[in-house]
């Protein structure tokens, strides 16, 4: 096992895994930290090809059998692994290398959905990322407004699931062209979804925190979700989530129809 000791703030490692906590700094260095023992021990087994390091503290150790031999390890004193550990979990920090986020081309159409993620909330933007690997979205591509999706509170949201699926970086919501795919956007004035059919293939594009659709996508294809009286909205991914969920049972029962045809 490689293991290094960082005891001191002005160490150059040190430094570069502080700029990795937020999402520029994964951009930056191509790396990002995941946290929470289950997610860390579901990537070091599934998908050991990412795995860079582990950051442990030094006084509580390594749980047993955690390390992959090829891994390099860092024993941080308690007060730096305090600040690396920003969510506070108290277990080791996966060092995962960030898979390549290619620009999105529309012209190229995918099947089913291509889900448009603006969201400037990186606790939103994973948790709609392990919505749309739950419920077998094609193609996410992250709009120019959003949080950067292996922020460490995205990585917290989604876990493994950034793994899993395939994500491009996009244009400006303001700028948005989804050349011949349909554009669908959720909306409270839009249509009730469980009225909808969706088309074989298509864009989703749900609103910004707060302001929603800029004005000149509103007169889209609109979807709602209908909530009792008194209820205003919902959360932004939440609100994603159960969209995904109503396009997904619609495809599974058009399966089920024609397996017994």
């Amino acid at each position: 096992m490689n293991m290094k000791e960082i005891g001191s703030r002005q160490n150059p490692g040190f430094k570069r895994f502080l700029r990795i906590l937020s999402g520029q700094g994964a951009k930056k260095h191509g790396l990002a930290l995941f946290s929470g023992l289950k997610q860390v021990k579901e990537i070091l087994e599934e998908f050991p090809i990412h795995c860079e390091g582990l950051i442990f503290d030094k006084t509580r150790g390594l749980p047993a059998g955690l390390l992959l031999q090829t891994l390099q390890s860092y024993a941080f004193s308690s007060q730096l692994f305090k600040e690396i550990d920003a969510l506070g979990t108290h277990q080791p920090v996966l060092i995962v290398r960030v898979p390549p986020i290619r620009p999105w081309d529309p012209a190229v159409p995918s099947p089913g959905c291509t889900l448009l993620i603006p969201f400037q909330d990186p606790g939103n933007v994973g948790a709609v990322i392990r919505s749309a690997a739950a419920f077998g979205v094609t193609k996410l591509v992250i709009l120019k407004e959003a949080a950067h999706p292996f922020h460490y509170r995205s990585t917290r949201a989604a876990g493994s699931a950034l793994l899993r699926v395939s994500i491009c970086e996009g244009p400006s919501i303001g700028n948005l062209e989804t050349g011949s795919t349909p554009l669908i956007t959720l909306s409270p004035r839009g249509k009730e979804i469980s009225e909808f059919r969706f088309p074989p293939s298509f864009c989703l594009l749900p609103g910004l925190e707060g302001p929603g659709l800029p004005p000149d996508l509103r007169h889209m294809q609109s979807l709602s979700i209908p909530m009792e009286r008194g209820v205003e909205s919902l959360n932004a991914a939440l609100a994603t989530g159960i969209a995904l969920y109503v396009w997904r049972s619609g495809k599974g029962k058009a399966r089920s129809k024609t397996d017994r045809a």
